[in-house]
Order: structure tokens, then C-alpha cells, then sequence
């Protein structure tokens, strides 16, 4: 980003840094003067102490600010800069010329990014949400908020973090909201480009108007899924794999409350007392070769994933399972919902 957006000049508040904080999401403000050369360096964490120790709102930021903050030389290396920020346990390194003048920042969490990928990634965000009636009244489910952040903007930060680029979102339920929520995509650092269906076309018929975008594999993902599944490895897994199409599975049991009873005519055969059944279910996650579009969705009419499985499977066709082992949450009814949020407070999504 843009250094210049961290700026609060050398004369402003406590309340001007919490502002310009708040409005880069940053977590960081430089203190600077007109030539840019910087002062301090304010993060959230300093002004949330100082106005416990009593400081005012419209104090002067100086008396909160770090005046000596850890800075970096222009050209410097992303793994020496790692280094400097591991030192100091900090996120955030302004890099500075030889007059202190600010000239780029450093995101730890950037550095840490792997290389872009020359893949895309589909999100499916058509749905209405009927489950989470009355919440998806006039709110798209992909908006439900979790921890305070839409659903559907998890999804986007984990697939930027995974290093996808381009994005696709296929969209028909009061689009115009998701749309207006995410734009291009420039706020996230991604491309966003959309397909609006005119009518509900089933969970991969919108599939059929990407039939000639994509010359590569593509991630195919459920907007309304909480998870830390590894995307990068799940693509690498199915390219390993030469498939056609790669299915994200998740474990699932279910505990019978009940005993269950074997009977052979009027003779019981067996009782197993309350038995638990194990299973890996679908995690509307998938890896697609064009190929797979090209062979398994029609060209018109409503398809749903299951369908497009049991085609290529039918066709005879490279289908693997991709094991998700990292956290994962279909967020369909009230009760998820409502267990997301608390997942997310407690940090299993960290």
C-alpha cells in the first residue's frame, strides 16, 4: 500500500491516529512532518495504553507515540527485513532514505505471503440462505458477519493469503450487495470479477458461461464455508494427481442416541448399543480441470456438484479426494452460525 495513507502529521491527536488507524484497518499510524520524515509511530496497542494511563483524546499523539521506532534502509531484502521484525516482535517496518524520509512499508504478514498463483478461483455466492431465515431476509448469506467480518471476506483473505489473484464470484441473491461490499476486489489486493445468474442455475450450472476462461486448473469453493483448508496444497495435490477433478472431504460422525437392533424375521439377531458411524462428506471444496466443465456440466438447466461427480465418475474419468485435516465449518443453519462465532472468538481460526 501506499505509505502516504499511515500519515498523521506531526501536530495531530491521539483521536486523529485512532481515526486513521481505523480507516487502513493497519493497526499503525507514522507520526511525520511536512517533508515526511518520521517522527513515531503510533499502533493501536500505544494509544489504547495511553488513554488507559489517562491520556486524552485530543492530547497531541507525541505523548503516545514510540519516537524511537526500529526503521529499515531503502533496498532492503525481504528475508534480512524478517529478520529485523522477528527481532523486535513487530508487524509493521516503515522503510526510510537517508534523510528519514518514509518511502515504503513492510507488512509482516505480507513478507510472508507465498508467490502469486497463476491459478484462479471460483466463489459460489448465488445462494438465498433459506435455512438462516429471518437473517437472510435482506442480507445475502455469504454477508452473515462472523467474529464482526463478513463470511464471504474470510474466504476472500484466505484465498489472497493462499496466493490466488484473479477471482471469479458467481452470483444471483441480492448480488448487487455482495457486489458493492467487494468491487474489483482492489481493497482485498485481488481481482474480482462477476457472473450474475438470471435464475438459479444449481450449485455448478454457472459454470458453463467459464467454460473458455480458464486454460489451468481452478479452486471451486462454497461461499458459505469457514475454513483453514491448505488451497495451495489441495491444487498442487490435484496437478500430483493428474485428475480431472479434485473433492475436499472432511470427516464426519454421527452418534446413534439409540441402540440398534439386527432382526432376522420374528428372531433378533444383534443389538449394538448406541453405535457411532464414521464417515468423510463433502466439503464444497474442489479442484476443476476445464476439462472437467467441458465433460460433466450442461450447456443449459440447473446442476448441483453431486451431479457433475457422478458424470465424470460415470465417464470413467480421474475423480481423487483431497483430505481437509485443518479446520472447516459449513455455516447452513442458525446453530453454525452461531458455533462460528464462537470458533472465531476463541481463535481456532488464528
Amino acid at each position: 500500500m501506499n505509505p502516504e495513507e499511515l500519515f498523521v502529521g506531526e501536530g495531530a491527536t491521539v483521536r486523529e491516529a485512532l481515526e486513521r488507524i481505523t480507516k487502513t484497518g493497519k493497526g499503525v499510524a507514522f507520526v511525520v512532518d511536512g517533508e515526511r520524515r518520521l517522527l513515531g509511530i503510533a499502533t493501536d496497542g500505544d494509544l489504547r495504553k495511553a488513554i488507559l494511563r489517562g491520556v486524552g483524546l485530543d492530547a497531541p499523539v507525541a505523548g503516545a507515540m514510540n519516537g524511537s521506532p526500529l526503521v529499515a534502509p531503502e533496498g532492503i531484502a525481504a528475508p534480512a527485513a524478517l529478520v529485523l521484525m522477528r527481532s523486535r516482535s513487530i508487524r509493521q517496518l516503515p522503510v526510510v532514505d537517508d534523510g528519514r524520509r518514509v518511502v515504503d512499508v513492510l507488512f509482516f504478514d505480507k513478507l510472508l505471503e507465498p508467490p502469486p498463483l497463476p491459478n484462479a478461483a471460483v466463489i459460489m455466492a448465488g445462494g438465498r440462505g433459506n435455512r438462516l431465515s429471518p437473517l437472510t431476509k435482506t442480507t445475502p448469506k455469504p454477508l452473515l458477519r462472523i467474529g464482526g467480518k463478513p463470511v464471504l471476506e474470510i474466504m476472500v483473505e484466505r484465498l489472497k493469503s493462499a496466493g490466488f489473484r484473479e477471482i471469479v464470484m458467481t452470483v444471483h441473491y441480492l448480488n448487487h450487495l455482495i457486489e458493492e461490499h467487494f468491487g474489483d476486489g482492489s481493497r482485498f489486493s485481488v481481482n474480482i470479477a462477476y457472473r450474475r445468474e438470471e435464475e438459479p442455475r444449481g450449485t455448478a450450472g454457472s459454470l458453463t458461461e467459464l467454460r473458455s476462461s480458464f486454460d489451468r486448473p481452478f479452486l471451486l469453493v462454497n461461499a458459505d464455508i469457514l475454513t483453514k483448508c491448505d488451497f495451495r496444497e489441495m491444487l498442487a495435490f490435484h496437478e500430483r494427481h493428474r485428475a480431472v477433478m479434485t473433492v475436499g472431504t472432511v470427516p464426519y460422525t454421527v452418534d446413534m442416541p439409540y441402540g440398534i437392533l439386527e432382526v432376522d424375521g420374528d428372531r433378533l439377531a444383534g443389538v449394538t448399543e448406541k453405535p457411532r458411524f464414521d464417515f468423510m462428506i463433502n466439503a464444497g471444496i474442489y479442484v476443476m480441470s476445464p476439462r472437467a466443465v467441458e465433460l460433466a456440466v450442461p450447456l443449459t438447466g440447473a446442476v448441483d456438484m453431486p451431479d457433475v461427480i457422478a458424470k465424470l465418475m460415470e465417464l470413467k474419468q480421474h475423480v481423487v479426494a483431497f483430505p481437509i485435516r485443518e479446520y472447516w465449518l459449513d455455516i447452513g443453519r442458525h446453530p453454525d452460525l452461531e458455533k462460528a462465532n464462537r470458533d472465531v472468538a476463541e481463535g481456532l481460526l488464528e
